[in-house]
């Protein structure tokens, strides 16, 4: 959105895509548990109507086969439900990015790494002035503003570096912009010199 108080896009977390993955995660295990209920009856059934059709060891085998392979389904779809929920939790509210002619300003719990990996490489990151929340990098700065990654999980993040080599990461899916919003706020505050490159996606970290 515009901010009021001048000439700025401030964008939000949007919080409904890591609810979304978390419904579809519980749903899909839901299913396969159903599912696992529905099969285990039919091969009690079988076994009660027509066992001296069958070999016990066949029919065992295949009932093993089918229980590993629901395992291990179920098994993923437990990690992923529980990413999705963890990324939920994570998720804070208000303003995440702010693009304005003083630069590009992202929130301080989205700090990645400092300086050369060094803890207190944010020391020399000043706050925005009209936000002590976010952490602000003057276009003149910016070292890379780019969308890295893949669809995995949370999926793709806009990546922040600055000249001195601090980094700030936030899922694109956390936002309540697209990319291209942003990409079109940072050419024309930046005066064409920075945009948000988006030749990164699915591309590896």
């Amino acid at each position: 959105m515009t901010d009021s108080g001048g000439a700025a896009l401030e964008v939000a977390y949007n919080p409904v895509p890591a609810a979304g993955r978390v419904a579809r995660h519980q749903a899909t295990r839901l299913r396969l548990a159903l599912q696992a209920l529905v099969i285990a009856a039919v091969f009690a059934l079988i076994w009660a109507i027509a066992r001296d059709s069958f070999d016990l060891g066949t029919l065992m085998g295949m009932l093993i086969s089918w229980l590993v392979v629901f395992i291990v389904l179920f098994t993923i779809q437990n990690l992923r439900l529980r990413a999705a929920r963890k990324d939920l939790l994570t998720i804070n509210e208000g303003t995440v990015l702010r693009l304005d002619p003083d630069g590009v300003a992202m929130r301080r719990e989205q700090r990645v790494a400092g300086r050369a990996g060094e803890q207190d490489g944010f020391q020399g990151v000043q706050p925005h002035p009209r936000d002590s929340a976010l952490d602000l990098v003057g276009w003149g700065d910016v070292s890379e503003f780019a969308v890295l990654g893949s669809s995995i999980g949370a999926g793709p993040v806009v990546r922040l570096i600055d000249a001195a080599g601090n980094r700030w990461e936030v899922p694109v899916s956390w936002l309540d912009s697209l990319p291209g919003t942003i990409d079109s706020a940072a050419r024309a505050w930046s005066g064409g010199r920075t945009g948000l490159d988006v030749s990164g996606l699915d591309r590896p970290f």
